[in-house]
């Protein structure tokens, strides 16, 4: 009875998500007809393209973010499913089970309220976004909004705050550490927990091996990388 129920939450959620897909979402800042690419460009002086962004940083941040990124529609079913049990063994919600895509979605149309409601539309845009955009113009735009912790949004930011360079220029182990922060920025943030966000680094560049980004002597170099971090 239990396991029926839990299937029937995920379908609904997956339904009424299909329902908001053909609605025309906005808010004050923007709207899904918008070109969010040009809108984000043109009013963030650090937007920074996909292609001055370094591969170590975009393996790193699909490899403990959403490791299925290319292969999903906008939501991992797997994910979704996962979450939908310890949500539903908790009696609120614990685990989001969101993807890259749907973290989008949240970051420039949503807030973070924990709830159904925010979920379900939060599907309904991911599928939209998926519609209109690359994955790799999906990946570019949440690089560029995601939050780094110390009032930094996007990696241009992050990275003059932490390590002082320019994004194309970060090393392996500044990339794996910049990925770990997205989870939770407050608590890995570096000039202030230095440990925490040098542990969190480490499980990334074990999740870039796990998966195929990296090599075990890259994996082990990071590790073993001095970051210089400013504050």
């Amino acid at each position: 009875m239990r396991k029926i129920k839990k299937i029937i939450v995920l379908i609904l959620i997956i339904v009424f998500s299909y329902n908001i897909y053909f609605l025309n979402f906005s808010n004050n800042n923007f709207s899904m007809q918008d070109d969010l690419i040009e809108k984000l460009s043109s009013n963030m002086p650090n937007y920074t393209r996909i292609d001055k962004i370094p591969e170590y940083l975009k393996n790193a941040t699909i490899a403990v973010e959403d490791r299925r990124f290319y292969t999903h529609g906008g939501f991992d079913i797997r994910s979704i499913g996962r979450a939908a049990v310890v949500n539903l063994k908790e009696g609120e919600i614990k685990e989001g089970g969101s993807t890259i895509t749907q973290q989008l979605a949240k970051n420039l149309f949503l807030t973070n309220e924990k709830s159904y409601i925010r979920k379900i539309k939060e599907l309904g845009l991911a599928l939209k976004i998926e519609d209109k955009y690359s994955k790799d113009e999906i990946l570019e735009m949440y690089l560029n909004v995601v939050y780094y912790g110390a009032n930094s949004y996007g990696v241009a930011e992050a990275s003059k705050k932490y390590f002082n360079k320019e994004v194309w220029k970060l090393s392996l182990g500044e990339c794996a550490m910049l990925a770990g922060l997205t989870q939770a920025p407050s608590s890995y943030e570096p000039s202030k927990y230095y440990t925490k966000a040098k542990k969190r680094q480490e499980i990334v560049l074990k999740s870039m091996y796990r998966y195929g980004s990296i090599d075990e002597k890259l994996m082990e170099e990071g590790i073993k990388e001095t970051i210089d971090i400013y504050n």
